[in-house]
This record gives C-alpha cells, structure tokens and sequence, in this order.
C-alpha cells in the first residue's frame, strides 16, 4: 500500500487515509467524491484495501461500476499504478481491458505472468507472447503460457524456441523445461553447425520482422570513423532489447562492438552467439574491463576460444574474470606469462599469490 500511495497525487490520498473519518471513507467508497474519473479509480483502488470490511466491499462494487469507456484510459495510461492494473487484470473478464492492460508497460510482469495461465482469449495470448521484451526477462511469463491448455501449440513453441535460444546461454535450463528433473537431450554439434543453426533460429523466429540498415550488417574493411561511430551507438540505442538481441547475433564488427557491452546481460551474451566473430574480437573481449563478467566466463567455457591461448592469457590478466576461473586457467600458462602476473596490480590478491607460489614450486623442482 505504501507504493501505491507514493504514486498517487497528493490531493487524493486524504480520500484514502485511515484517519479520514468512517463516514467520509464511506463516501468515498461509494464514488460520491468530486474528483476526475482517473483519479476517482486510483481512490476506489485504494480503499479496496480498507480494513473496514464494508468500505473494502463498497470501493470493489463502485470500481467495478466505472464505465468501460472511462477504464479504458485509466488502463492505458502508463502512470497509472501496478498496483490498481493488477488488481483489474485479476477481477475483469473484458477482453479491451484486459488489452490495455497487457499493452501497458507499467504493468507488472507477475500480473502478466498471471494473465498468460488464467486467460483464455486467443488474441490477448498472442498479445502476450509476442512481447519480446517482457519473454526476454521474465521466465515466470514463459512458463505461465506453458501451463496455460489454451494456447495454440504453435504460439508455445515459438516462444519456448526463442527463450530458450537467448535466455539459456549460460546451458542452465529452467526447471519448467525439464522432463523428470533431467535437461532434455541436445545433439552435439560442430562449431560449424551450432553456427549455422543459430542464424536459423533467428530467421525463423517471431523477430523476422527485425531489419537493419547495411552499416549495421554488412562488415568494412575500412575504419568508420568516430563520427559514424558515434551515430551507430544513437542508433542502437534506440532499439529496444529484442531488436539488440537480433542484431547481436547478425550485425557487423561495429555493432558487436558496442552490443558486447550493453547493459542487459543478454544482449551482450547474443553477441557471442554471432558466427562471424573473430579470434582477435575474442581475445580484445576478453581483454576489456567493461563487459559483464558472465561474458568472460562464458568465454572461459567455450569449447572454440578457451583452447585458444592468447584468450586463456586475456582473462588471467583482466580483473573482472572470475576468480575461479583464473585459478583453473592459470595452470596453462607458460612460465613468462606467469611471471607477469605478479606485477599485475589490478589483480585479485589469490591470483598474484597463486601465480608465486606457482613459480616457487617450478623453481623447487628444477633444484631437485
């Protein structure tokens, strides 16, 4: 209730203020309040919670009575609080409403996650399921739809493919997709394969739709310039987090660039799914102390680049490895690399401790 209160204006909350008299809450619960229809549902919400039974009960009838017409607005409005389009997704059955309350993105991804198990109207399931965004971040909602008997099988696999497909980088499969508590069973691949099935796992998702412009797809052998870098990054700004994710995966070395350092883990995890990223791309990743630290683990476990030894080099000398993955990386090192560590002041103190006593017991042993 506090949150709620903290998004209402300032001139209603007296309406729902425990303190206001029986008598004047009771009104106010029954809509005989002169204050504007949007604000009248923020009050009506808001005294749903009333401790007082028949004022909880009287504020649930008269929210219930505002004109569809009226709600309609109310639903769509992104300032209107979670709290109050939770509370009508949970007690309505009117499909426009339910629309505008699916299409808001100040609705709440739990009371989307509950629509996507409780409803059964076909369009507000594709509705639903074709919000990238809100699938990108929320396994809740992906497996609300999968418990839901009136989703179109098709809609269920497209969605499961794409999560799946972005989600589960990191090969930790949610346990609503496993059977009998085991992951299912993935053919192995070759490096060549893996790449070709992920540029057709994009081209047959629901982001075909999704298209660039040349300078973010085709690759230059020339530098752009900081100009046109710098218009690149507005532009990919711009995009929202499926648009990145796409691009992350089939954009040139310009666009990799920038994407392996976006904010949202799984953008920049999408990047190294991209088949045309090269050994040096790798090796400058693994270099850089500004991309997340689960890109750098993932680098560590990748059959492609961890056998690569200037990569195993990258991420033992870059401070934002994981230190347990520097420690199993740093016994493949020769012994110039080793020794380097030890001057490496932006290191872990395990890793420089580690890296010595290394050098001791080489020392030791060639004594013996």
């Amino acid at each position: 209730m506090k949150s709620f209160l903290e998004k209402i204006p300032e001139s209603i909350k007296k309406f729902i203020d425990p303190s206001l008299p029986r008598e004047m809450r009771l009104m106010a619960a029954q809509g005989v309040v002169p204050i504007p229809p949007k604000d009248l549902a923020f009050v009506l919400y808001g005294l749903t919670q009333d401790e007082d039974e028949e004022i909880s009960e009287e504020a649930a009838k008269s929210l219930k009575s505002i004109p569809e017409s009226v709600m309609v607005g109310v639903l769509a409005d992104s300032s209107s609080p979670s709290e109050l389009l939770d509370y009508i997704a949970r007690s309505t059955e009117s499909e426009t409403l339910l629309q505008k309350i699916i299409l808001n993105f100040s609705t709440s991804d739990a009371t989307i996650a509950y629509l996507a198990e409780a409803t059964h109207i076909q369009s507000l399931l594709d509705l639903i399921a074709n919000n990238q965004e809100r699938i990108l971040r929320s396994a809740e909602i992906v497996e609300a739809l999968s418990k839901n008997p009136a989703i179109s099988r098709s809609t269920l696999d497209r969605v499961i493919s794409f999560f799946r497909l972005y989600l589960d980088k990191m090969g930790a499969i949610p346990e609503f997709l496993r059977i009998d508590g085991e992951a299912p069973d993935v053919p192995e691949q070759s490096d060549e394969e893996a790449e070709s099935a992920i540029i057709e796992d994009v081209q047959e998702s629901f982001l075909d739709d999704i298209g660039f412009s040349d300078d973010l797809v085709e690759e230059s052998e020339e530098d752009i310039g900081e100009a046109r870098r710098e218009s690149l990054l507005h532009t990919i700004k711009q995009m929202n987090i499926a648009e990145r994710v796409k691009l992350a995966i089939l954009g040139n070395r310009e666009a990799r660039t920038i994407l392996v350092r976006d904010p949202n883990r799984i953008v920049a995890g999408a990047v190294l799914k991209n088949p045309r990223l090269t050994d040096m791309e790798i090796i400058n990743i693994a270099q850089s102390k500004t991309v997340d630290e689960d890109i750098l683990r993932e680098i560590s476990v990748s059959r492609k680049w961890a056998k690569i030894y200037q990569v195993k080099v990258a991420l033992v000398n870059n401070p934002k490895t994981p230190s347990h993955v520097s420690l199993h990386l740093i016994r493949h090192l020769r012994d110039r690399e080793v020794r380097a560590l030890l001057w490496n002041k932006n290191l872990p103190g395990v890793i420089t401790t580690t890296a010595k006593r290394i050098m001791q017991e080489k020392r030791k042993d060639e004594k013996d």
